[in-house]
């Protein structure tokens, strides 16, 4: 199935509205950001490494290189070598991986999901609602969008 750029577009925006998510999260719950901040960070980390290895999965790469792989990416991301905690290169990442997706249609679909869920930790993890850094959410993870759009134009 040939996917066009309206509803790739659209897409990335429903995939990216995720951050919209966890911010009405924190909001009608603030309370439950502290106690809820280590859940959070779990949960960004198992949705990235889904997300890692369902693209793998999906390109039929060998099975033993994609093995490798995948223990590679746990253990960076149990030792704490990938850092989610800059939304901004995740995000720009996660942009690199929707474009990627684009070509499987089964594929464009769970990465759109998985990258919809990850939102939601990630601006429950960094909103401070006394600040109100709305800007620092939705402005910042604008990087999303460049590889994203600008692949699809290029290749």
């Amino acid at each position: 199935m040939q996917i066009t750029f309206i509803s790739y577009f659209l897409a990335s925006i429903i995939a990216y509205l995720g951050l919209l998510l966890g911010v009405i999260l924190i909001k009608l719950a603030p309370e439950e950001q502290k106690p809820g901040k280590k859940y959070f960070i779990l949960l960004k980390k198992i949705l990235f490494f889904i997300i890692i290895i369902s693209i793998l999965f999906f390109y039929k790469l060998n099975i033993v290189l994609i093995t490798i792989l995948i223990i590679f990416v746990l253990i960076l991301i149990l030792n704490k070598k990938i850092n989610l905690e800059n939304s901004i290169r995740v995000y720009f990442f996660l942009g690199i991986v929707f474009y990627l997706s684009s070509k499987i249609f089964n594929l464009f679909v769970i990465e759109s999901a998985l990258i919809f869920l990850f939102g939601i930790p990630t601006s429950s993890l960094i909103i401070k609602l006394k600040k109100k850094n709305y800007y620092e959410i939705f402005v910042k993870n604008l990087w999303f969008f460049v590889p994203a759009i600008l692949l699809y134009f290029i290749l």
